[in-house]
């Protein structure tokens, strides 16, 4: 049972450092999302604290100034966040504005700056997320049923036609021109590219091909695909190989190829019927290619019919055996027979490899037109090529077989070799055939247009719709079947036997097989992470120790002490005490330290809310005083009256008060 991996691991696509990775499950990767939220806003409140330090020991000086700049300090120096502090900010500059000169110049840039700041940070709050973005949408998947997978003629069946249909919808849905993303979210790369050529030099003998030695081949080349970025096997740049695959088809003729007879064996079913047979090799033991009842182009009323065959470029190992003028000693071949049988068009087909220009007449003006021959063929070339990415040195493009001659002059080191042989196992069971092979009519594109054996007509390059749709099934059977490396085989049939990875470097293609991020994971970039941490930590450590240390510098260096002192006696508690101390409420000590404290054990201070002048409180002697006036009467009680008063407009001192 393949799962993905949750943990450490390195994308080596990105390198050592960038591709340094942790994959979590979707708590874990929630809760470590939440937490580094959390931990900017707060690195956001500290460099506002920084900000504030900043600015407070900018505007600090020796001398006296007026009432508006030493609130703007109080605020500095004792807000929390840059929220709390454009608003009391912004509050002072209305309350300031007919009291002071320039009131809202002076305070407008220290809003601002509030401002920025928590729009920055509130942005880097969101943003931290990124960090999963900074890691790609990728984790390395594992399995205990990692290996390569072999199997016989008997499970052959068994595992092809399931790989084969896999891959078709892959195929369709990932790399045609409507592609479904949520599909297509599987492999390292969605879809591997290719070229195309359609003026390519026909690859076989000029008197076969359909055009002789026009440019009129269609070929389709991958490039030079990588094992790391394209096929998603995690590895060095060291270790890494390079591999391409060059297809090239071609519609043949037909004419001077095929001989036909009658069947004359009175105990046979066909008895009368007229049979084809293509003349391109021998197939097996039989002397002829392949055999077609020219009756069902008659009276079967059947659909098309597609039949494939392969041969590899080395002699004995298929059992088909291409006629010289198809054999090619540097490639493998694959041959498609097109059988029309029934199938009637509304308009000419000019398409070589379906051409039907005859026309059928049904009475009453209208006419069809059917396929020019019984049977249409066209043949292709597929060649290979590794590369060793760091040397530069390459095979030459040639057969599969032929492939282990050249494999001493690539210098492949261990993990390169390994990774050769598993690339070098899936191309022998990926050949454009097999994308035929189990699917047979259903294969072809064109099958989808028929209503009933009607079809509406067909372009004049349909030949090659067709061999690109087979190619991109074989493209995606490669991602495929890379992957079913390191997750093994859906089912296991009968006859088929999973080599498991018989030394460390199999073994670390086990365990570094790359696909995209599925469901119930995330993805963090470890340097994203620790830029955040380690950044946050410092500003959040340069936040609480500032003003302890350039206080203390101050003081040693003796310059400009006042301005740490300044910052000290702003704080809140150093403003409260002086509050306290200046009413005469209790003794105090650490007049300069962060928290001043009464000398007297559990001293009690402030008290007497009841008394105070609820327009302009105090704490001291005076609104003790206004508590008395209002017992014997000298002030108005009306909380609306202006302070202590005796006489209307004149204000009674607490002396005066204690005298009465």
């Amino acid at each position: 049972m393949a799962s993905t991996y949750t943990g450490p691991w390195i994308n080596w696509s990105r390198g050592r450092i960038l591709g340094a990775t942790i994959t979590l499950d979707q708590q874990d990767g929630g809760l470590l999302t939440a937490f580094l939220a959390l931990f900017v806003s707060t690195a956001g409140a500290a460099t506002w604290k920084i900000t504030c330090y900043g600015l407070h020991q900018m505007r600090a000086g020796p001398g006296p100034s007026d009432g508006l700049h030493h609130q703007q300090q109080a605020i500095l120096c004792n807000s929390a966040t840059p929220v709390g502090a454009s608003w009391q900010l912004t509050q002072l500059t209305w309350y300031w504005k007919d009291r002071v000169a320039k009131p809202y110049t002076r305070t407008l840039p220290l809003i601002a700056l509030a401002v920025i700041n928590l729009t920055l940070f509130a942005v880097a709050s969101v943003f931290s997320s990124e960090v999963t973005q900074g890691a790609g949408h990728e984790t390395l998947v594992r399995s205990g049923d990692c290996g390569f997978l072999l199997y016989g003629e008997d499970a052959k069946v068994e595992m092809i036609v399931p790989d084969t249909l896999a891959a078709t919808s892959y195929s369709r849905a990932c790399y045609g021109a409507a592609r479904e993303p949520l599909l297509c979210n599987q492999y390292a790369q969605r879809r591997l590219g290719w070229t195309t050529n359609p003026n390519a030099t026909c690859p076989f003998a000029p008197e076969l091909c359909m055009y002789g030695d026009a440019p009129t081949g269609y070929e389709m080349d991958t490039g030079l695909l990588n094992s790391q970025e394209d096929l998603g096997i995690n590895a060095p740049d060291s270790d890494r190989v390079q591999y391409r695959k060059v297809t090239t088809c071609s519609p043949i003729h037909t004419r001077g190829y095929y001989e036909e007879y009658n069947e004359t064996d009175v105990s046979r079913q066909q008895y009368g019927d007229k049979f084809r047979r293509l003349m391109y090799g021998p197939m097996g033991s039989r002397n002829y290619t392949y055999s077609y009842n020219t009756h069902g182009a008659i009276v079967d009323n059947q659909g098309y019919s597609l039949f494939t065959l392969f041969s590899h470029a080395a002699a004995g190992l298929s059992a088909w055996t291409p006629i010289p003028e198809l054999n090619r000693t540097d490639s493998d071949v694959s041959l498609f027979i097109l059988a029309p049988n029934s199938i009637r068009y509304e308009a000419p087909v000019k398409d070589p490899f379906f051409s039907a220009n005859l026309p059928f007449d049904l009475g009453e003006g209208e006419t069809l037109y059917v396929a020019d021959h019984y049977l249409d063929v066209m043949a292709c070339t597929e060649q290979h090529q590794y590369c060793n990415p760091v040397t530069s040195e390459c095979t030459p493009l040639t057969a599969f077989h032929r492939l282990g001659h050249y494999l001493p002059g690539l210098r492949l080191n261990f993990p390169q070799r390994y990774t050769y042989q598993r690339l070098e196992l899936i191309s022998l069971h990926n050949a454009i055939y097999q994308s035929v092979l189990s699917r047979g009519a259903k294969a072809l594109h064109a099958s989808e247009t028929l209503v009933g054996t009607l079809n509406m007509g067909l372009p004049d390059n349909q030949w090659h719709i067709e061999v690109s749709e087979w190619f991109s099934v074989s493209m995606a059977k490669l991602q495929q079947l890379v992957v079913q490396y390191a997750t093994g085989p859906d089912e296991m049939p009968d006859g088929a036997i999973l080599l498991p990875p018989s030394n460390q470097w199999e073994q670390n293609m086990c365990e570094n097989q790359i696909i995209r991020s599925q469901e119930g994971t995330l993805s963090f970039s470890i340097l994203g992470v620790a830029i955040i941490l380690v950044v946050g930590s410092i500003l959040i450590f340069t936040s609480l120790v500032i003003d302890t240390v350039v206080g203390f510098l101050r003081r040693r260096l003796r310059r400009k002490s006042y301005k740490s002192l300044q910052w000290t006696l702003d704080e809140k508690l150093q403003l409260q005490r002086m509050a306290f101390e200046g009413a005469g409420h209790g003794h105090w000590k650490g007049g300069a330290d962060v928290v001043p404290v009464t000398t007297k054990w559990g001293e009690q201070l402030g008290g007497g809310l009841e008394q105070m002048d609820p327009k302009h409180p105090r704490v001291g002697m005076r609104d003790l005083a206004y508590g008395a006036a209002q017992e014997t009467g000298a002030v108005d009680p009306d909380p609306e009256s202006e302070g202590l008063t005796g006489k209307k407009g004149m204000r009674v001192s607490a002396q005066d008060v204690i005298n009465d």
